[in-house]
């Protein structure tokens, strides 16, 4: 007794090998896939929540033009809602029934068994699909063959992703949604991590990478998804050409939030188990958008610009960097990145053209003067050795017309004030920071020649034992402007400078 197994490829052509490895996957999965049906797949995950489901259901078939296989998955919900899915009309629909929530990851798992075509997207039943979102997505994903990973940007989410658009019912979304959604290359943004609202993939970078870890429970396993696919070669965009609807309500009781942060801390420590000692959040969440904000648009567009990052971490901030320049209509950069730490070495290969890591001392030897139209900072100047030095030493490698970005950690703020006066509590275990006033920074840009361009201070609420010794203080000194004075270095986190050459 045998099994007889014959896969007949008379009429299938061979891949061929491409100069890059993308193209050449690219290649090869056209010729081994199969190609009948759409070239996109939509599953739609429901469980329970029969009202959500029609309504997310209702507006992905009536705001999506494009043709595609929908498939409708029932994580073990009641049976009113697969006899609302054996209800629903659409062309192509496939019904898959699971028969018991085993947990949120198993039913993705399962709709990656089953969307065989070359874009699959896979959408939680909280989340409404408005006009031209998929299209949108679609355009965005095949606009290169690199793009593992699309994603939109939407109410109620984290990771800066989020755009709150004015409405009061459904019908008002519908309009703001349609007026928003216009397809836009220039609002591509490249990111290391995505939260899918809408997980719209390419099938055969989920070939390669593989799918979501069994490890990752339910956090963290959507950042080990997209570090994956960044160290295949892949990107992972979102796309703030495309908003939808996040009908998700944070529950807030005291269980749920105990929940919630057992299964954050959880996740972050396996997250940190399977890439030695990288952090979720800390290593690729440090965005720099509000330093990068002061960028302006340059008067030129047909040009390569060159970019540094200095410990970036695993690169977020040359990210940020990218990414407002592209607002300006700048799509091609060169990125170098100098870290310190070793650990960071491989994540940056994975955007820029090259990488060095050494001491910050050795710095100078691998870059020449005036090489670079872009640089930031990753850490604050007062956390290193010598920063007066190194601030001379930096600027000194950007060109003429050229813009660097910096921060300066503020050391007189409340909790080194909270500290100082026996609350323990408020000690930072942030590296520490040298104590240097905004003030002698803003002196020695000025003797240095730089450009000062522009200054943003981060602030943080003020602590209430802070502002009651602040009261307290104000009452007994002299000077009626020392509140006005203290309060905003008290409440200051970073200073943020723009320097031009």
């Amino acid at each position: 007794m045998y099994d007889y197994i014959e896969i007949n490829t008379d009429n299938v052509s061979k891949p061929t090998e491409a100069n890059s490895i993308c193209d050449s996957r690219e290649g090869a999965a056209k010729s081994f896939a199969n190609n009948s049906g759409n070239e996109l797949s939509i599953a739609v995950i429901t469980y329970n929540r029969l009202d959500k489901t029609k309504v997310c259901v209702e507006h992905l078939i009536r705001n999506t033009e494009v043709p595609y296989h929908l498939f409708l998955i029932d994580s073990g919900s009641g049976p009113e809602v697969l006899e609302y899915y054996k209800a629903v009309k659409h062309p192509q629909k496939t019904i898959i029934r699971i028969t018991n929530n085993i947990n949120a990851n198993y039913s993705f798992w399962v709709a990656k068994q089953h969307l065989n075509s070359r874009y699959c997207a896979i959408i939680s039943n909280d989340v409404v699909v408005t006009k031209n979102a998929i299209a949108n997505l679609l355009t965005c994903i095949k606009s290169a063959n690199n793009i593992g990973w699309v994603s939109p940007v939407c109410s109620n989410i984290s990771n800066r992703q989020q755009v709150l658009l004015p409405f009061h019912s459904i019908e008002e979304m519908n309009d703001v949604a349609t007026s928003y959604n216009i397809s836009n290359p220039l609002k591509w943004e490249e990111r290391l991590m995505l939260m899918p609202a809408i997980f719209f993939y390419k099938k055969e970078c989920i070939d390669i990478v593989g799918g979501f870890d069994y490890g990752f429970f339910h956090d963290f396993a959507d950042d080990d998804m997209a570090r994956r696919m960044n160290r295949a070669g892949y990107k992972t965009i979102l796309c703030k050409d495309t908003w939808v609807h996040h009908d998700h309500i944070y529950h807030s009781t005291p269980q749920d939030t105990a929940k919630l942060n057992s299964s954050l801390t959880m996740g972050r420590k396996n997250f940190a188990e399977k890439y030695f000692g990288l952090d979720a959040w800390d290593d690729f969440r440090n965005y720099e958008m509000e330093v990068t904000s002061l960028i302006e648009k340059p008067n030129k567009t047909t040009w390569v610009p060159s970019i540094l990052g200095i410990d970036t971490r695993c690169g977020t901030p040359i990210l940020d960097v990218r990414n407002k320049l592209r607002e300006f209509g700048i799509t091609q950069t060169a990125s170098y990145a100098f870290t310190t730490k070793a650990k960071y070495f491989l994540d940056l290969q994975t955007i820029c053209e090259k990488v060095t890591c050494d001491r910050i001392d050795f710095l100078y030897d691998y870059y020449e003067k005036n090489s670079f139209d872009y640089m930031i900072l990753g850490e604050p100047i007062n956390t290193y050795d010598k920063p007066f030095h190194l601030l001379e030493k930096l600027f000194s490698l950007i060109k003429d017309n050229g813009t660097f970005l910096f921060k300066l950690r503020n050391t007189s703020n409340q909790n080194n004030l909270m500290y100082s006066l026996g609350n323990i509590e408020k000690c930072s275990l942030e590296e520490s920071a040298l104590c240097i006033s905004f003030e002698s920074i803003h002196e020695y840009i000025q003797e240095m020649g730089a450009k000062l361009h522009q200054i943003l201070v981060m602030q943080e609420p003020l602590y209430p034992d802070a502002a009651k010794i602040l009261d307290v203080v104000s009452e007994n000194v002299i000077s009626p402007s020392f509140k006005e004075i203290a309060l905003p270095r008290l409440i200051t986190k970073d200073y943020l400078f723009c320097i031009r050459k």
